[in-house]
């Protein structure tokens, strides 16, 4: 209790996010997989918007290669479909492997996201992959107060054959999923709990204010 009350004190004076755990999606079913699939052919996406800037952000992914090995791309926007630009939308992007069995590929650490509207961008141009997420018909979806699951027309989306831009994969052609029973994007948007030497900092820099502000009275 004294270490929840000290994070919020300190996140309150350093102006962040007095939580962890932005935006959790339920883990998969175990060996599941859903009715979408990530290849040379499909792109995945899923959306949120955040209210207000978080920092020490990290974001992963539950995630398989059925053929095990494959290499994917990853991508976080701030916008998709065919305007999409990798100067004006893109964030950050990286490429992973994935093996045969479900589990968690971390993306990116260390974050700093300003408000707004975010896309995750999951893909790949490799032939010989084919990935895709654990499915479940009752997803646990947890949010931060003030955090939306989804932008303004849905919360996943996918493109397909003659809509995947293989030269920008963002930049495909995007349709809202709006069977979100089948092959939810399995993600976790979070900022991790304070180290206890970062409570200590912040609990001797709030003393030290608060005798300055006695010495002034």
């Amino acid at each position: 209790m004294r270490k929840a009350f000290a994070l919020a004190l300190l996140c309150a004076f350093l102006g962040l996010p007095a939580w962890a755990g932005l935006i959790t999606v339920g883990t998969a079913d175990p060996g599941s997989v859903g009715a979408l699939s990530a290849d040379s052919s499909d792109v995945l996406a899923a959306a949120w918007y955040l209210p207000g800037s978080y920092s020490s952000v990290g974001i992963s992914i539950q995630f398989e290669d059925l053929f095990g090995g494959g290499t994917f791309s990853a991508y976080l926007m701030d916008g998709i479909g065919p305007q999409a630009d990798p100067l004006a939308n893109e964030i950050e992007n990286t490429t992973f492997t994935a093996g045969p069995d479900l589990a968690t590929v971390q993306l990116w650490q260390g974050l700093v996201l300003d408000p707004g509207f975010y896309y995750l961008v999951v893909g790949t141009t490799d032939a010989n992959s084919f990935g895709g997420w654990g499915a479940t018909t009752n997803p646990t979806v947890t949010l931060a107060p003030g955090v939306m699951q989804g932008d303004l027309s849905g919360v996943q989306f996918y493109a397909s054959g003659g809509d995947v831009n293989a030269a920008y994969l963002p930049a495909s052609n995007f349709v809202v999923d709006s069977d979100l029973a089948f092959g939810q994007l399995m993600y976790d948007v979070s900022v991790p709990e304070p180290s206890t030497a970062f409570l200590l900092l912040g609990g001797g820099l709030l003393l030290a204010i608060r005798k300055l502000r006695g010495g002034n009275r």
